[in-house]
């Protein structure tokens, strides 16, 4: 019997038109000003965001913290709309996946991750990890914008 696998899904409304946030989450230079936790340094090698398409990138936890090596493949790719990949943490054998589905609506973008594949175990972290993540994607927004 295999354990079940449980979602975590979180969603924010982003200052931001949805090809801006698409960008965001594809363009190396400008995923690396979200991506990971604050004051890491991210090391993207790879955000290839077509259907088959790889990414793959490394998060330097500061303070001589540990170094994390993530990456997938990218399983459904709408430009503006939608992005869709695999998500493995080197190390460990377990796949999940990770979906971004973008809505124009007024005043910017409703940006909803559904985290798909976790144990229960893992609920809590990757919750709070995604929360964060989307307040680091608007400071990077408005850097962006400004």
């Amino acid at each position: 019997m295999t354990a079940p696998q449980l979602v975590v899904e979180v969603d924010r409304v982003l200052p931001a038109a949805p090809a801006t946030v698409f960008k965001a989450l594809t363009d190396a230079s400008l995923f690396s000003m979200w991506m990971g936790p604050a004051g890491s340094t991210i090391a993207v090698e790879e955000l290839d965001a077509r259907v088959d398409g790889r990414l793959s990138f490394r998060i330097k936890l500061p303070d001589d913290g540990p170094e994390f090596h993530l990456y997938g493949a990218y399983l459904d790719v709408q430009p503006g709309r939608r992005i869709v990949h695999t998500w493995f943490l080197e190390g460990e054998d377990v796949e999940s996946t990770v979906a971004f589905d973008l809505e124009e609506v007024a005043g910017g973008t409703r940006l909803a991750i559904t985290h798909t594949g976790l144990s229960a175990d893992e609920i809590d972290q990757n919750d709070a990890g995604w929360r964060h993540q989307l307040d680091r994607l608007e400071e990077a927004l408005a850097k962006i914008a400004a």
